[in-house]
């Protein structure tokens, strides 16, 4: 269980550290996810039950967005308000993403066919977890460095490239499989994959709106 944060300790952070508390917040979660699925490969379901509830709990989350929308309309800012609304609104839609994940993931205890998509599914999995850590750092470079959160968001499209292979690799080998494709396990491990892309498609747009924003503000410096 989260502990909560008080509404004092809030009230004295600024608008980008909200936002960067906020990002911290959703990579934890994300983190959590990613730890969860290698939990499923090993078929250690007490830790993957333990880590997709963690990934539900919101609570901290809501409080640190309901002070910063209370906040940004009584703020100076670098960026336009429009600006700071969408990527907040963008790490919180990673946040939405990784809750809907961890509920679909938490509907039924999978096995996996063989060792051979375990690994597959690994390497995904790891390749997710490096972009959610330089998403994480990218959005802190906004208020910094423009010129190294566009450096950063290209390393998390060339990394989510390599994912879409791999993604197509792994359904191809599913398809194979001597099994139904209506069985509660050809589902699931599909319904996986495509979740995991969707929340690594997901941060991939948003480096590409940092990208947008980064270009943006360095013309109007």
């Amino acid at each position: 269980m989260r502990m909560g944060v008080t509404e004092e300790d809030l009230e004295k952070l600024t608008i980008d550290e909200l936002t960067h508390r906020f990002m911290d917040l959703v990579n934890e979660s994300t983190l959590k996810l990613i730890e969860g699925i290698e939990h499923l490969t090993e078929e250690n379901f007490e830790k993957f039950d333990e880590n997709l509830n963690y990934v539900i709990e919101t609570s901290k989350e809501i409080q640190i967005k309901k002070k910063f929308e209370s906040k940004i309309f009584k703020s100076k800012l670098m960026f336009s308000k429009a600006d700071r609304l969408k990527v907040f609104s963008k790490i919180n839609d990673i946040k939405n993403i990784g809750e809907f994940l961890a509920n679909k993931m938490l509907l039924y205890k999978v096995v996996f066919p063989d060792e051979e998509f375990k690994q597959e599914i690994s390497t995904i999995n790891s390749s997710l977890k490096i972009i959610s850590l330089k998403i994480t750092k990218a959005v802190k470079f906004i208020g910094s460095d423009l010129t190294k959160a566009h450096d950063t968001c290209e390393e998390i499209k060339d990394e989510r490239r390599g994912m879409r292979k791999k993604e197509f690799d792994l359904l191809k080998r599913l398809w194979n499989y001597d099994m139904d494709y209506l069985s509660r396990t050809f589902l699931y491990l599909k319904e996986l994959v495509e979740g995991i892309m969707m929340l690594a498609d997901h941060i991939k747009n948003f480096s590409e709106y940092i990208q947008f924003l980064s270009t943006k503000y360095l013309i109007f410096r």
